[in-house]
């Protein structure tokens, strides 16, 4: 359950945070060997939901350098947060002999709490940089090719095994979801929907059951304004997990963490989840495997969908009136009953 914001002014608690934030930069300079003094800080971007407690800055120092200053200051699970700082560091060391792939290198952590001072990486997100090829800037295959040779490189160094699929803990959390949803428990958009997405996972997991798959360290929280894409490279920021080894999952985040947004657009072919079929190709060209016909990819892309709209009962008011957002889910969702009914 996301933890409740004080109930202060938002900007005040805002305020209070990068304050606090700031106040770790001589602690980090000094151990990271830099100058402390003249040092300029700018807010970085960051969830929202979470800026009541959580702030991202960029410092800029003297010599012209820049490092990221990173502080969450939840009280409720700091060691988890610290575990995902330390995946974090753990991939960065993984990628160096990996060229054209990396994550930010730790400079210094706090030994007891999620403050990090982290390498800074120059670049666009992959977010922006695929939007900028509707306008002619770079071709979109090529730009989802790098992404998914990306990705793949990703899971290749955290490599955790080859594994049997067991959906039971999945399908444990899709029954009592869905129970809520029937006994008024839960509020979301277009229930009797939801409870059709429930009914096709609890087929689509009859298939998945036992196969083998490779497994590996997912990121967690692989959207692609968490893929910085430069001419040197792509790099990845801000993980999310330290213990999950289903890399199906990044990639159903790649596409479903935005919805709408990197479905087929009009005069596009759509393939699988009502992601372009072109897209498809092109990224799994990059990530060297055949992903759309995998019956443990195809119930965990489900089951990203599941998530999604879920969490459409906890958004903000402004996010839970988008009926567009609404309209998406059911659109994907008829796109993978139709599959389904092949």
């Amino acid at each position: 359950m996301r933890p409740k914001a004080p109930n202060l002014d938002p900007d005040t608690v805002r305020e209070e945070v990068q304050a606090r934030t700031q106040a770790l930069w001589p602690r980090a300079a000094e151990a990271a060997g830099l100058a402390e003094e003249g040092a300029v800080f700018r807010r970085l971007g960051s969830n929202r939901l979470l800026e009541h407690r959580r702030c991202v800055l960029e410092v800029k120092t003297v010599d012209g350098q820049s490092f990221v200053l990173r502080a969450d200051f939840d009280r409720v699970n700091p060691r988890a947060l610290n575990r995902q700082l330390e995946r974090q560091s753990k991939a960065a060391q993984s990628l160096r002999p990996v060229p054209g792939v990396s994550a930010p290198e730790m400079l210094w952590k706090d030994p007891q709490h999620p403050y990090a001072l982290m390498a800074f990486v120059q670049g666009d997100t992959a977010y922006r940089t695929l939007a900028l090829t509707d306008y002619g800037f770079g071709a979109r295959d090529d730009v989802l090719r790098r992404i998914g040779k990306a990705v793949g490189e990703l899971h290749r160094v955290s490599d955790a095994g080859v594994r049997q699929f067991w959906p039971k803990p999945f399908l444990k959390m899709v029954s009592n979801r869905a129970l809520e949803v029937r006994e008024g428990q839960l509020w979301l958009p277009k229930p009797n929907r939801f409870l059709g997405l429930c009914a096709h996972l609890h087929r689509a997991a009859r298939g998945a059951r036992g196969n083998e798959f490779r497994s590996a360290l997912a990121h967690g929280d692989l959207h692609l304004r968490n893929i910085i894409m430069s001419e040197r490279g792509v790099s990845f920021i801000d993980f999310l997990n330290h213990n999950a080894i289903f890399p199906q999952r990044d990639i159903a985040d790649i596409w479903l963490a935005n919805c709408p947004e990197h479905l087929a657009s009009d005069g596009n072919t759509p393939g699988f989840g009502l992601v372009s079929q072109a897209d498809w190709v092109a990224f799994e060209e990059g990530y060297g495997a055949s992903l759309t016909d995998d019956p443990v990819f195809r119930f965990l892309f489900a089951w990203r969908l599941f998530r999604f709209w879920v969490s459409l009962g906890r958004k903000l008011p402004e996010l839970q009136r988008n009926s567009q957002t609404a309209v998406s889910v059911v659109r994907v969702l008829d796109a993978l009953l139709a599959d389904e009914a092949g």
